[in-house]
């Protein structure tokens, strides 16, 4: 593994070294989870899509199925240990091999524009339970739930207690792990903080785990992306272009993601999925207001 230099992107995306390979995605039934399953499906890879949303997750378990793919939709609620034990429990026994090769932890959600809105102390007498916007659902999901799948896949699900058992000496490609980041975890979004919260700590999750994994032969990687023109920020790209602010597609996403699960050469590394790195200060200041929208 490369541990010096960015990720090389004049090279060509090894999509084909995609097919056979065993992919669990959550957030999958929409989305840049959804759209990851595509790519993966496409280039023949064994997916697993996991999602709490299961009208959805079973349509596209179906669709994908009756064109020959080999595709498992299994319910996850990211923010509950046991559903992600049993999502991991699934994926080995749908699996050939009964292995996860490439993980991409999507599932995420913002949450309502931050306020401290001061009030009086008298009112704690009767705060039995934590506003919504205190709740710490956003974390739980974007950050906590990330950090425990992660690591149930590694120590549990890539086959790598068999490690001792082999030589050492194989040509197969490197077990993977794609987070899904932000620029609001380098630049910071003030209207939503605890969003930007978690996205910081998915950063420092990489960082911290990059050397642990690889010393494992893991490699952890991840995506960065700017805003990107979806359905979900339909309400919020007319004024960010008006705004001069440059907006990235679903499809960057996604070359971004493709290219850290197969560079072989990409380790510990962060891609920006736009050009908005010369946007850094219009992104502390400019304040979109959003409330409960999933991503």
């Amino acid at each position: 593994m490369s541990k010096y230099g960015p990720v090389d992107l004049k090279k060509a995306v090894d999509y084909a070294s995609l097919k056979d390979r065993n992919v669990v995605v959550t957030g999958g039934s929409s989305g840049f989870g959804k759209a990851f399953v595509h790519m993966f499906v496409d280039n023949g890879a064994n997916v697993v899509l996991a999602d709490v949303q299961d009208g959805p997750g079973q349509e596209l378990e179906k669709e994908l199925a009756s064109k020959g793919a080999k595709v498992k939709f299994v319910h996850v609620d990211v923010t509950s240990f046991e559903s992600q034990v049993n999502l991991v429990r699934q994926s080995l026994e749908f699996f050939p091999r009964n292995e996860i090769d490439i993980f991409v932890p999507c599932a995420g959600i913002l949450n309502y524009p931050t306020q401290i809105n001061p009030q009086d102390p008298a009112a704690l007498a009767d705060l039995k339970t934590p506003p919504e916007d205190l709740t710490g659902r956003v974390i739980s999901v974007n950050l906590a739930g990330v950090w425990i799948g992660t690591m149930l896949v590694a120590r549990y699900g890539m086959g790598l207690h068999k490690a001792a058992e082999s030589s050492g000496k194989t040509s197969a490609p490197t077990k993977t792990i794609v987070l899904i980041a932000s620029l609001a975890g380098y630049c910071g979004a003030e209207g939503s903080v605890e969003y930007t919260t978690s996205k910081f700590g998915v950063r420092g999750l990489l960082r911290g785990l990059r050397k642990h994994l690889a010393a494992v032969g893991v490699r952890i990687n991840a995506v960065s992306p700017f805003y990107v023109d979806t359905p979900m920020t339909s309400f919020a790209v007319p004024v960010l272009k008006e705004n001069g602010i440059p907006i990235s597609t679903v499809e960057h996403v996604v070359e971004a993601t493709a290219r850290l699960a197969t560079d072989e050469e990409a380790y510990g590394k962060t891609q920006s999925s736009s050009d908005a790195r010369m946007f850094a200060n219009t992104l502390r200041s400019f304040d979109i207001r959003h409330a409960g929208r999933a991503i």
